[in-house]
């Protein structure tokens, strides 16, 4: 069998896509010339049979959003299509809840920079530069976020992989040391990418949280390297790892387990940043034994 052709299709696949009696996809049940929904099946055709690894897509059909996700087997590949409506209008109004509690949220953190700024005029204190450096930030944070959740765009710069991980490590000296954590930086000299500064940052900053938050006196790391495809960024920790049933929606925004502190949009708002440059993201975490995140950048970008 061919990977153009398919070897068995169930009623609901067979209502979305026209196929021959060969098996052979010919198109989906709207015109393609009109709507191009097929492209997005076609790129993902092609990226299985070059990386024969799993690959999902998502495309319209009469006012339905439809995922399909194919899984390389041994001799075939399987194809499921599953509808996604109704999950994308709820994403859709999660998107709406973070940029009006992110519009909310700009007013207080410039009156608290303001306030701060006066009593650093008035008390020689370094806390007091510290705290209206981090309230700058978070008020960079929300409006990049802000602009995130609207699907606009920043302005791409060229970035110094190393130095921004080391500026982005270096505050969380204090906790690091009052966990008594090993801590790793190995991050190759002269890796150059183009991205928006404030999310690179954010990215960085949620996964070593991330990692730090869930390892008690263990090891945490962050390494960067280049293959021939891609610049990784890997952040790893030797500590309680995910469990195999949550990491499938570990991405989700508002999800976690029942004992981890916080609202559960963290790693939410890294796939975002990772989706929003046309990165790609994958982890290998086991209960107990720790996890690594991989965020994969294309030298190409």
């Amino acid at each position: 069998m061919s990977f153009e052709t398919l070897a068995e299709v169930n009623r609901e696949a067979s209502s979305v896509l026209f196929i021959d009696n060969n098996g052979t996809i010919l198109g989906t049940s709207e015109k393609i010339w009109d709507r191009y929904p097929y492209l997005s099946v076609i790129k993902l055709f092609e990226k299985l049979k070059k990386k024969k690894k799993i690959a999902e897509a998502e495309f319209e059909e009469k006012g339905r959003i439809l995922k399909i996700r194919g899984k390389p087997l041994k001799n075939v590949f399987m194809i499921e299509i599953e509808d996604i409506t109704s999950q994308t209008c709820i994403e859709d109004f999660k998107k709406k809840v973070i940029s009006t509690i992110s519009h909310e949220l700009r007013t207080p953190l410039t009156i608290i920079k303001g306030y701060a700024e006066l009593l650093s005029l008035e008390t020689d204190s370094d806390i007091l530069d510290k705290m209206s450096v981090q309230i700058e930030r978070i008020i960079n944070i929300v409006n990049s976020i802000s602009l995130l959740m609207k699907g606009q765009e920043g302005e791409l710069v060229d970035i110094d992989v190393k130095s921004v991980v080391e500026e982005m490590a270096h505050q969380f000296e204090d906790k690091i040391a009052f966990k008594g954590i090993d801590f790793h930086i190995d991050v190759e000299q002269g890796l150059k990418i183009k991205a928006e500064k404030i999310l690179f940052q954010q990215m960085i900053i949620n996964l070593l949280d991330n990692a730090i938050k869930f390892t008690e006196k263990g090891k945490v790391g962050i390494t960067g390297y280049k293959t021939e495809e891609n610049i990784v960024i890997e952040v790893y920790d030797t500590g309680r790892g995910i469990p195999e049933d949550l990491q499938p929606f570990i991405f989700e925004k508002f999800v976690k387990s029942e004992e981890s502190p916080g609202l559960g949009i963290g790693l939410s708002l890294v796939r975002t940043i990772v989706k929003h440059h046309g990165w790609e993201i994958e982890l290998n975490s086991a209960a107990g034994k720790g996890t690594t995140f991989f965020v994969k950048i294309p030298i190409s970008s």
